[in-house]
């Protein structure tokens, strides 16, 4: 019976240890760079059209994205992120920050106005 109890605080032992290398390699992979430039994503409205349209754009975990907006009128840009962010532009160029994204994953970009995906961020 000893022995047994031995073996199993063993086990323990290797299985606290694998867990908390794990999760400290987990928290220094997904770690921010604090001094990252964003990802500028250039978007042109002409009429209704829009460029892009559809494409997908490649984000790192923990950088922003900025928008370049180029317009010939004024709409309304939208973004399936958590929490959904909405952001007017006018006539003229407007930029918009999006701010960090720190949760993989794929986030819409849509124009409400045009009713037309724009961007896919695929944050990884």
């Amino acid at each position: 019976m000893r022995l047994t109890a031995r073996i199993i605080a063993v086990v323990a032992a290797i299985c606290g240890i694998a867990c908390i290398a794990t999760a400290c390699g987990n928290d220094v992979a997904t770690e921010p760079s604090k001094d990252s430039d964003p990802v500028v994503v250039e978007i042109n409205f002409s009429g209704d059209s829009v460029d892009p349209h559809g494409t997908q754009i490649d984000v790192p975990v923990g950088h922003g994205v900025e928008l370049d907006v180029t317009a010939d009128a004024a709409g309304e840009i939208h973004v399936h992120s958590d929490p959904e962010q909405s952001a007017a532009y006018g006539v003229g160029t407007t930029r918009i920050s999006l701010g960090a994204f720190e949760i993989p994953g794929q986030y819409e970009v849509e124009s409400h106005t045009l009713g037309k995906t724009i961007v896919t961020l695929e944050v990884k």
